[in-house]
């Protein structure tokens, strides 16, 4: 008797050592938006362009993965197919020859592409034990840097550990060579530091030759820090603009002295606000844009760099954005020797110390949360990143006013009329993106001239 409990013992023993039995399915993405398909039907010919994209970017492929029956299948089966989709993954995001409102449905074919992959590591997630080896770990570890690259990175970390733990196994399609880099990349992955500084792990991708599989010409990022995902791609989309000048391009810059607690800079004639989302370059004694670049997704943060290089060296400027830091972007600069791979870098301010501060508690979330069971308003401010940044300065101004009137009844009571006005207003406006903006418009002016 007393050996049958210890061979049972040896026997969980061996199991636990041999199958996986850390997560790769996080139920907290369910509702981010980066995985909530919007309804566009409002927008006038949405189906034809929807026809369009989803023609170009083959969307069947991920559409026919999201809703296949997996249960009924035998579990190495499932393993395998989802396994293999992780594989021949590749982000689809074709803006060329795209303007204006096809913006809208390649939002959503991404959303369906990142969907997929969420599918793919729930199959994974809900295979028995025994069908939990390496390679589970190792697929659902590369569906996260295909998707967004390190954004996920404690995740990520729990996911690599385990398949380090499993025997760190590799495709059989990998050449021998390349398996010895792979798994000295996964390791560095699954062995940083907890809280790491990003400036630092930065000079490490760079100097370990990692960027290629870290940073992103194009896909679906948090860009602004903000929760709001938008569709990215970092090349030029037309003479002199890309989808980071937009920012500048739709918010007042005496709006964003609220949120960012400090004036804004503007151009020599005191109306425009500087180009904060682009590197400036002399050329024939002028002010150059230059719009290429790279998205560096980073521990639920999201870093811009921008690429030169001179006939020595490859210069890399890392970039921040988001409102409360929008007058000093500049996060880091790194220069790598072309002759001897030497790295310098310059870290322009703390990480770890700013990362906690980035926006203030009013502003760091839209007044409501964005999910699928809110109305058709609120809705169309989470849809777009101008509204959103609208309702959180709006959120500002009014809680700073409240603040300073809230022991003056009749002030206090202004403000109140004033606040109740614009709700009806919100109201009245549906889903009418027009109408929405030009509403929170008109109630920070109220409020800037209470």
């Amino acid at each position: 008797m007393v050996k049958k409990f210890f061979a049972v013992l040896f026997l969980i023993f061996i199991a636990n050592i041999s199958y996986g039995f850390e997560r790769v399915y996080f139920e907290d993405e369910e509702t981010s938006l980066r995985y909530t398909l919007r309804d566009y039907s409002f927008i006038e010919g949405y189906n034809q362009m929807w026809a369009l994209v989803a023609e170009s970017d083959n969307i069947s492929f991920y559409d026919e993965f999201i809703n296949k029956d997996f249960s009924s299948m035998p579990p190495k089966k499932a393993r395998d197919e989802a396994i293999n989709f992780i594989i021949n993954y590749n982000v689809k995001l074709d803006f060329y020859n795209k303007k204006g409102n096809f913006y809208y449905p390649v939002t959503n074919s991404l959303v369906l592409q990142n969907k997929a992959l969420l599918k793919a590591r729930k199959v994974l997630e809900e295979l028995p034990i025994h069908e939990k080896t390496s390679l589970v770990y190792l697929a659902a570890g590369i569906s996260y840097l295909k998707s967004d690259g390190l954004y996920e990175l404690e995740k990520l970390q729990q996911i690599f550990k385990e398949w380090k733990r499993l025997g760190s196994e590799d495709f059989k399609n990998i050449k021998e060579s390349e398996k010895q880099n792979r798994k000295k990349f996964f390791t560095y992955i699954a062995n940083m530091k907890s809280s790491p500084d990003a400036g630092q792990e930065f000079i490490n991708i760079i100097s370990q030759n990692y960027y290629n599989a870290l940073f992103f010409k194009k896909g679906y990022f948090d860009l602004f820090n903000t929760k709001e995902y938008i569709a990215i791609d970092g090349n030029e989309i037309s003479p002199g603009k890309n989808y980071v000048s937009y920012f500048t391009y739709n918010i007042k810059a005496e709006y964003m002295d609220i949120i960012a607690l400090e004036p804004f800079r503007l151009d020599i004639s005191g109306k425009d606000v500087n180009h904060y989302f682009s590197v400036w370059e002399r050329v024939d004694n002028e002010n150059k844009i230059r719009d290429n670049f790279y998205i560096f997704p980073f521990n639920k943060q999201t870093f811009v760099i921008f690429m030169d290089e001179t006939e020595e060296n490859y210069i890399f400027k890392l970039n921040y954005y988001n409102p409360r830091y929008i007058s000093k972007p500049e996060f880091a600069e790194v220069i790598v020797s072309k002759i001897d791979n030497n790295v310098k870098s310059d870290i322009l301010w703390s990480y770890n110390h700013s990362r906690g501060r980035v926006v203030s508690p009013m502003t760091s979330e839209p007044s409501f949360v964005c999910d699928n069971n809110i109305s058709n308003t609120k809705m169309a401010v989470c849809e777009s990143f101008t509204l959103r940044m609208l309702d959180k300065i709006s959120s500002r101004k009014y809680y700073t006013l409240y603040s300073e009137y809230k022991n003056r009844l009749r002030k206090r009571n202004d403000l109140s009329k004033i606040n109740k006005e614009f709700q009806k207003k919100l109201a009245d406006c549906q889903i009418d993106k027009k109408c929405l903006k030009l509403t929170y418009e008109s109630y920070i002016d109220s409020m800037i001239n209470f």
